[in-house]
């Protein structure tokens, strides 16, 4: 049977008992249906993880905590995702594969055509859910690394928030092909458009903040597809996907 992994906010120590957040023991007991006295693995979004021993009370919980050890299944390539805010579920699917895929930054923005508008408590909200999709998505992949989940900015302020070492805006329009550096680089941002697509204006403030159009292929993507897409086509370039 398959040892369950939840993520604790938490320094792991060998032989420390940790206290169950309320939403930590509701999902264990209530969604998992685990049991006192479970054997469980913890890790702490840092690349440690750690063997666990789960006591239960009538209101409260705690894990005793084991054998604590470094261990990391990042890829060597960094990715930071700039995906326009999409309405429906459509954010929250978007989110959960790409850290799937082994992004390790996430940033969502309003755009001109974003049919999604969040503001003051319900932007906050929205934000919390996605840490919380992160999470779950680390659980369930494998990962002891969480990624950053930025607050929803405005994508001028996301245009200057990136450092990554190349810098790509996908744009379905024939001809905006970037040639593949000669050198393979550690980190790459993109920058992917909601459903009617980024304006001319954003392209080019985009350009002029230094990222280059890239096309995939000459079908158009949806918002929710193209970051899969471009994210499988990284690793399998730079990153940690191979082919045989």
């Amino acid at each position: 049977m398959r040892i369950p992994r939840i993520y604790l906010d938490a320094a792991l120590a060998e032989g420390a008992t940790l206290p169950l957040p309320a939403e930590r023991l509701n999902y264990l007991k209530n969604v998992l249906r685990l049991r006192d006295g479970q054997a469980l693995r913890v890790f702490d979004g840092q690349n440690h993880e750690a063997d666990a021993t789960l006591s239960l009370g009538k209101r409260e919980g705690s894990l005793a905590i084991g054998r604590v050890a470094a261990h990391s299944v990042e890829s060597p390539l960094q990715t930071h995702l700039i995906q326009a805010m999409g309405k429906g579920e459509k954010m929250d699917w978007v989110i959960q594969k790409a850290v799937e895929l082994g992004v390790t930054r996430f940033t969502p923005v309003s755009t001109e055509r974003s049919v999604v508008e969040l503001k003051g408590e319900r932007a906050d909200k929205r934000h919390a859910r996605f840490i919380d999709i992160a999470i779950g998505a680390c659980e369930q992949s494998g990962r002891n690394f969480l990624p950053r989940v930025d607050p929803i900015l405005s994508l001028e302020e996301a245009l200057t928030q990136t450092d990554a070492a190349l810098k790509w805006v996908l744009h379905p329009n024939p001809g905006s092909g970037a040639a593949l550096p000669a050198v393979a680089p550690d980190s790459v941002a993109l920058l992917i458009g909601p459903e009617g697509g980024l304006s001319d204006h954003e392209v080019e403030a985009a350009i002029a903040s230094g990222f280059m159009p890239l096309t995939l292929g000459s079908r158009v993507l949806r918002t929710e597809t193209a970051p899969i897409v471009a994210l499988s086509v990284l690793q399998m370039q730079w990153g940690d996907f191979f082919v045989g």
